[in-house]
């Protein structure tokens, strides 16, 4: 990355720090890159920006405490790069996280600092076949981003205009270097239908951008009916932990991950997911017969009887792991709303313990201090 290539007089707020994210993603050949911002006097890390991966995957680090055993926390506590290489060194280092994503990849973590201010900082995540070790030319493109950065952050917040991360992060786009002509793209439709079986594209939130004829026919369904649709939400009898998992592990190591799933009352269906910056390419393709359990690389999902609302799962293991770390009833508080909002759309929430035959009210998030007030003590 050159350093004369950023100039902070060319936009103002978030947008600055924006092309300053995807170049170090691009000269790094990092998967995923995320910006946390510090506000001043504030003791938790906010993601500001966020490109190449899913938002609702990371939502339970949008908010990440200074104290915390996280790498970006570690990384601006520190104040030194902190290199994660491998699942088995983040299970060895950072269990809580390993806990909630046990994939194939390696992250790094940098502080951006100015003087003795801590302003954010970085993070970026590779495939899990990256080599051991962050190259020279990786370290050199990051220690140029968070200098760039805290540069930035700094006249801003001098001018009397800080960079504020907004009420969520702001997902960029994945980059595209080419943009195929309408021609091209309906030669690319018509080449998807002559392939066997069938196959679909589900976009970086995981949505169903594109579905062949047969695809559909495959999973008993309408292609209207499919796009823009999450598969759990238009097909109930994949709404299982089991492809949730392989969803996440493909778009988090950048691997092909695959399982069988039974389209109910008795049909057997493969699926492939070829994952990349962009999302997620899927072939479906019939399975004679029920796989073996111990089948090799496959999983298997069978179809529930109710919906499992698997994404949520994820949030709640990972509340469970979080609150192994709470000291006392207002970490409890702080944490509880942090994590269960944004995995179930909750507005708003209050927690309440029984005393004496009337409830107390110990924290809420959304509603009025006055409102909470009249329930304050009712029986």
């Amino acid at each position: 990355m050159r350093e004369a290539a950023f100039t902070p007089e060319a936009g103002s707020g978030l947008e600055l720090l924006e092309p300053a994210l995807v170049r170090v993603v691009q000269e790094t050949g990092a998967s995923v890159g995320a910006v946390y911002l510090l506000p001043s006097g504030e003791t938790v890390l906010r993601m500001a920006l966020l490109t190449g991966i899913p938002l609702q995957i990371v939502a339970p680090w949008a908010e990440v405490r200074l104290a915390a055993q996280i790498p970006v926390a570690d990384a601006v506590r520190e104040r030194r790069v902190v290199w994660v290489g491998s699942s088995e060194e983040m299970a060895r280092r950072y269990p809580r996280p390993a806990l909630v994503l046990p994939y194939h990849f390696a992250a790094a973590a940098a502080p951006v600092t100015t003087g003795d201010t801590d302003r954010g900082g970085l993070v970026l995540l590779w495939p899990g076949s990256h080599p051991p070790e962050l190259s020279q030319g990786e370290r050199d493109a990051i220690g140029v981003f968070c200098r760039h950065a805290a540069l930035l952050l700094q006249r801003a917040a001098d001018s009397g205009r800080p960079v504020l991360p907004g009420a969520e992060p702001r997902v960029l786009p994945p980059h595209r270097s080419y943009a195929p002509c309408p021609g091209e793209a309906m030669a690319a439709v018509d080449f998807a239908e002559r392939l066997p079986g069938g196959c679909c594209a589900l976009d970086l939130e995981g949505r169903i951008s594109f579905v062949t004829t047969a695809a559909a026919e495959l999973v008993g369904a309408d292609i209207p009916d499919l796009l823009g649709a999450l598969p759990s939400q238009a097909l109930p009898w994949l709404d299982d932990p089991v492809f949730e998992d392989c969803y996440r592990s493909a778009v988090f190591s950048r691997r092909t991950a695959s399982f069988t799933a039974r389209r109910p009352p008795d049909r057997w269906l493969s699926f492939q997911l070829h994952p990349n910056a962009s999302g997620v390419s899927v072939r479906i393709t019939p399975a004679p017969t029920a796989p073996a359990e111990d089948t090799p690389d496959t999983q298997l999902a069978a179809s529930p009887a109710t919906p499992s609302r698997a994404r949520e799962l994820y949030h709640l293991l990972h509340l469970a792991a979080m609150l192994t770390e709470a000291v006392g009833v207002q970490d409890v508080v702080d944490r509880v709303p942090r994590q269960i909002m944004p995995a179930f759309g909750v507005q708003a929430l209050a927690l309440m313990t029984a005393q004496e035959g009337r409830l107390q009210i110990i924290g809420h998030r959304g509603y009025t201090t006055e409102l909470m007030d009249r329930f304050d003590l009712a029986p």
